[in-house]
C-alpha cells in the first residue's frame, strides 16, 4: 500500500486515517479494505460510519454480502427491439399474485407470510429501526439483514417487519391495520392520482362530502375546477366577477363559499 494512496470514498490519505477501536477490549473494529473487484481501498473510518462499505463497492456496484443487486453488479437493460431469434416473454398477468400478496381494491397489497415463526410487527408512522430494536431487544443490523433492509429509509415503504424468533418469542407490540382505514387511504391516493391534486386535506374534503364514493368525489372536484376556470377572479378586488349573480349548486366550492 502506497503512502500517498487515498481512500476511494472520502479521498483521505490512508496514512492519515484513524482506525476505530472497541472501547471494551481495545481491538480494531475494522481495518482498511482492499476491494477485489477494482483494487481500490476504503478506509476503516468510512466503513465504521457506513457498514455497507464493508461488503459493497460503490464503483463496481458489487457486494459480497446481502444485497438487492446481483453478485456480478448491475447489467445493461434488455433491448426493446424485436428479436426473432429470442422472442420476448409476455409480461405476467395482474392476477398472478405471490403467496404473500393479495388484491385489495384493485391494488396488490403485500401481506405477511402465513406460516412464519417470526413475530410480525405492523409499522406505524412513529416506528424506526432504533425504536424497534429497543422495544424487541434485537440489534439493528439483525433487523436489517432479516428483513432485507439495505437502507434505514426503506422502512418508510414497509407495512410490516419480521422480528426473529431467536431474539424475541412473544406477542407482537402492534396491532394489524384496520381494513376500512386501509380502504379509505387507498381511495385518498387514487383521488390524488386522478385529480393530480396532492393536498391531503382537499382529498378528505371531497371524499367525505361524497360518502367516500371515489367517482363522485373526482367528478365534483373536476366540476369545481372547471367552474373556476370559466369564472376567473378579479385580482383588483379579490372576488369572482359574477359572484353576486351566481347561484351555487351542490358543489363543494359553493358550499364552502
Amino acid at each position: 500500500m502506497s503512502l500517498t494512496e487515498a481512500c476511494c470514498t472520502c479521498a483521505t490519505i490512508l496514512a492519515d486515517t484513524k482506525v476505530p477501536y472497541d472501547t471494551e477490549n481495545e481491538k480494531p473494529i475494522c481495518l482498511d479494505r482492499r476491494l477485489e473487484c477494482c483494487g481500490r481501498t476504503i478506509c476503516a473510518t468510512c466503513q465504521y460510519k457506513n457498514d455497507r462499505f464493508r461488503t459493497y463497492c460503490p464503483f463496481c456496484q458489487q457486494s459480497t454480502g446481502p444485497s438487492a443487486l446481483p453478485a456480478e453488479g448491475l447489467r445493461l437493460p434488455p433491448s426493446y427491439k424485436d428479436d426473432e431469434k429470442r422472442p420476448h416473454d409476455p409480461p405476467p398477468a395482474y392476477d398472478s399474485l405471490t403467496p404473500n400478496t393479495q388484491a385489495v381494491s384493485g391494488q396488490t397489497v403485500i401481506r405477511p407470510p402465513e406460516n412464519t415463526e417470526d413475530t410480525v410487527h405492523f409499522l406505524s408512522s412513529e416506528d424506526t429501526l432504533q425504536s424497534l430494536s429497543l422495544a424487541y431487544r434485537v440489534p439493528q443490523n439483525v433487523l436489517r439483514r432479516h428483513n432485507n433492509l439495505f437502507s434505514d429509509s426503506l422502512l418508510l415503504a414497509r407495512k410490516f417487519v419480521l422480528i426473529p424468533r431467536s431474539y424475541y418469542d412473544g406477542p407482537p407490540l402492534s396491532s394489524p391495520p384496520d381494513p376500512e382505514e386501509e380502504e379509505r387511504k387507498n381511495k385518498v391516493r387514487k383521488w390524488m392520482m386522478r385529480t393530480k391534486c396532492a393536498e391531503y386535506s382537499m382529498a378528505l374534503l371531497y371524499l367525505k362530502g361524497s360518502q367516500y364514493d371515489l367517482d363522485i368525489a373526482v367528478e365534483s372536484f373536476k366540476a369545481d375546477e372547471q367552474w373556476e376556470k370559466e369564472h376567473p377572479m378579479d385580482n383588483s378586488k379579490g372576488k369572482h366577477k359574477d359572484r353576486p349573480h351566481r347561484r351555487f349548486g351542490s358543489s363543494l366550492v359553493g358550499q364552502l363559499s
